[in-house]
Parts: C-alpha cells; sequence; structure tokens
C-alpha cells in the first residue's frame, strides 16, 4: 500500500468496521499504539489533507470548538480544520491563524441557499438557475454568467457563506474536530482573507440565537404547521423537512421524522419561515393557536444578556466587602450553596461556579438563561435577585462589618438598574 492508498480488507474486517459495500478505507497517520483511519464513501467532500501533519484530535463535548479555533489563530498556524458531528460534515482552512476558505455538506450552508437568505438574490433566481446549472460548473459562475449577479457581489455572496459556515461550527456541542497542520489550498479558486477573531466572536453570539430559538421550538406550547403548495420550491434539507412536517407538530417529534439533529432542523425551520414555507405558532391554555413571527420570539436576546451583566454587577460589588473582612475561600463556599439553593427552584443555575473574586460569569449564566423555554426576564429576575436579596442581608448584618449600609449606598445606581 502507497501513502494515502486505500487499505485492502477482508470481509470479516470491513463488518467488524461497520464498512458498508463500496466503502473503504485510508491510513492516514500512525502514531505508536494508535492509527487514525478515513472512511471513504465515495461522497463529495473536502479531501482530507493526507500528506500533512495531524496534529490536534479532540471531541467537542470537552474541548469547544470556540476555544480550538481560538488556540489555531493564537499560535499562527496554517492548516485544515475538519469537524464532524454525525452526518454533519464542516471544513475550515486557515493561514497563518485566519479563515481563507470554509466548506460544508449541509444545504443550509450551499451557497445558493446563503444568498437567498441573504436577499442577495430572490427564490425565482435560484430556481431558475438550478434548473440550467451543470454540475460540471461552479455554481457561483453560473450565477455570474445569467447576470444575476455581478462578480463582485458573488465575492460578497461567497464570503458571507464562509462566514456562516465558520460561525455555525460554534453551536455544536457534540462531535469531533481535527487539525492538519500545513499549507492547505481549497479546491476552489477563491481564497479569501477573514479575521478568525472576529467570526468567533459573531459565532458565539449567533449560537445564542440559534439555542434560544431551539427553546422556543422546545416549548410544548409551540407548533408547527406548513404552508401548501410550497414543496415544488425547495430542495435539500428545506424539502425533506418540508415533508416530515405533519400540521400541529411538535419540534421534537419533526426532528425524528425529518432524521435531523435539532440544530439542523432549527436552522432549515429558520430558511422555511423565510420561504414563507412554515407557519409556527403556539396553543394557549383555550386551544387557540397564536401564530408568532421568529423575530419576536428572538428579540428578548438583549435584554436577558443586560439583566444577567447587571445583576452579576451588583452582585460583584456586594461581595467584594465580605471577601474583605472573611477571605475569598470562606465567601466562595457560602456563595455556592447559596446558588445551589437558588437553583432548585432555578435550574438554569445549576451547575454555575464561582468565579476569582466570587464573581459569577455573565457568559455561563447568560447561555444558561438562554435555554429556559418561557418567561426568560422574569426567571433571570428571580434568581439573581433572589442572590442579590440574601448577599445584602448578610451584608447588613456582618458582625465585623461596621456601617455597612454604606456599601449599600454605594451600589444605589446599579441597583436601579435591575428594578427599572
Amino acid at each position: 500500500m502507497e501513502d494515502g492508498g486505500d487499505l485492502q480488507l477482508d470481509e470479516g474486517l470491513r463488518r467488524r468496521l461497520g464498512l458498508a459495500g463500496g466503502e473503504s478505507i485510508r491510513p492516514l497517520r500512525a502514531m505508536g499504539r494508535t492509527l487514525v483511519l478515513e472512511r471513504i464513501d465515495g461522497q463529495p467532500r473536502a479531501a482530507v489533507p493526507w500528506d500533512r501533519e495531524l496534529v490536534l484530535s479532540a471531541d467537542v463535548q470537552s474541548f469547544p470548538l470556540a476555544d480550538l479555533l481560538s488556540l489555531v489563530h493564537s499560535a499562527g498556524k496554517s492548516g485544515f480544520l475538519s469537524f464532524t458531528c454525525g452526518k454533519v460534515e464542516k471544513c475550515v482552512y486557515l493561514h497563518r491563524g485566519e479563515v481563507i476558505f470554509a466548506s460544508s455538506n449541509q444545504n443550509a450552508d450551499r451557497l445558493g441557499e446563503c444568498l437567498l437568505r441573504d436577499e442577495r438574490i430572490t427564490l425565482e433566481q435560484l430556481r431558475e438557475t438550478e434548473r440550467r446549472f451543470s454540475p460540471s460548473e461552479r455554481f457561483g459562475k453560473s450565477l455570474v454568467e445569467r447576470g444575476v449577479l455581478t462578480p463582485r457581489e458573488l465575492w460578497n455572496g461567497v464570503k458571507a457563506q464562509v462566514e456562516v459556515i465558520v460561525r455555525s461550527l460554534f453551536a455544536y456541542t457534540t462531535g469531533f474536530v481535527h487539525f492538519w497542520e500545513g499549507e492547505v489550498e481549497p479546491d476552489n479558486v477563491v481564497r479569501l482573507a477573514l479575521p478568525t477573531r472576529r467570526l468567533i466572536a459573531e459565532g458565539l453570539e449567533q449560537r445564542d440565537d440559534l439555542l434560544r430559538f431551539v427553546a422556543h421550538l422546545e416549548d410544548a406550547r409551540v407548533v408547527l404547521r406548513r404552508r401548501d403548495g410550497k414543496r415544488d420550491t425547495l430542495s435539500g434539507n428545506g424539502r425533506a423537512v418540508y415533508d416530515a412536517l405533519e400540521d400541529g407538530d411538535r419540534f421534537p417529534a419533526l426532528c425524528r421524522r425529518a432524521g435531523f439533529d435539532p440544530l439542523s432542523t432549527a436552522r432549515t425551520l429558520m430558511l422555511l419561515k423565510v420561504l414563507d414555507a412554515v407557519e409556527i405558532g403556539t396553543v394557549e391554555a383555550d386551544g387557540d393557536r397564536l401564530l408568532v413571527d421568529l423575530d419576536k420570539a428572538s428579540a428578548d436576546s438583549d435584554v436577558v444578556r443586560g439583566l444577567v451583566v447587571d445583576h452579576v454587577a451588583l452582585l460583584s460589588e456586594l461581595v467584594a466587602p465580605l471577601v474583605m473582612v472573611d477571605g475569598e475561600a470562606a465567601v466562595r463556599a457560602r456563595l455556592g450553596e447559596l446558588v445551589a439553593d437558588v437553583a432548585r427552584a432555578h435550574p438554569f443555575l445549576d451547575g454555575i461556579e464561582i468565579g476569582g473574586g466570587c464573581v459569577l460569569d455573565p457568559e455561563a449564566v447568560t447561555q444558561r438563561a438562554l435555554r429556559i423555554a418561557r418567561d426568560r426576564e422574569a426567571h433571570v429576575c428571580q434568581a439573581l435577585g433572589e442572590l442579590v436579596t440574601y448577599i445584602e442581608f448578610e451584608l447588613r448584618h456582618h458582625p465585623r462589618l461596621e456601617d455597612a449600609e454604606r456599601y449599600v449606598e454605594a451600589v444605589e445606581d446599579l441597583r436601579a438598574k435591575i428594578e427599572h
């Protein structure tokens, strides 16, 4: 077997490896007692650079993608990053730590779908180009040749597509990532120069939006309904979800029936909503269906984040005098017990760790709060408000703090913000 060639396996070993007919495996690297193999199934996908060094492999459940990509960026590494989660495959090409291209096997990440979501083309233009498009052509080139886009508009669209793919990575909490170091040219004429740090920050913000939308969809009151006559305008994941959707469906049942994970299904529903192919609504106690707008359902993100930041800022100011007289270890223990107690009524605080200086991490709290299905603002105010109330009580009654009232008065501006 030559480097990069497929291994010849007998039928017994093929069965043990779970290889289907027509599938083979290719060795990528031998590391002592460990062998890294690639499954070859003939599907079109980005080629793994087997002639480069595989320097990083990680489980995303333990090492979040944002941290791993930040590491590659900070180290100024060039290479090929591959992410897989079930049937989802996404790849990022980097040069000296910056993103130069990305690809995905998800229909929602295709150039046409991205251009449609961004309203750079119309649905009619997309469908007409798809009808005339030859697989031997590049889809973007076809759009330019047919006068749908100018070269500059295509360039901006491709950049937006790559950014969408990279930002979408950070919503995944499971999966595996591998990084091959070395210059790897994408199988594409496009070579971009996108700031990785900005994409990570935007991706984390977009993750918040998607998680909040998933939480909304998982609410037992939320029902889904498809609009008739839209099937012929859809393809790929959009058509699969549309076909699987039954009137009055719930989101978990739709995911099972369509065979997609919740994140992929949610992203597809966003596209179907743009195409006016689905209705998303709620069933109230009297059984009446009230259709809700997705923008309205997601509008409280900044409000929730602001509430968390303001409460955490107030807590940190109130805790500081206690740390001064009792020491950080003692206050951390008491605050940890308090958070655990409050978490019994407000589970989104369960497992939240107390950081340095006995301060809560507002980002960690916000991520938990955005997964609350209903009344997020009320839950945040009640839970964090209870922490504030108790710490203020302890401050006022501390035996070794003289004139404790001055500490309370010093934070009146912060208190006014959370009571506004």
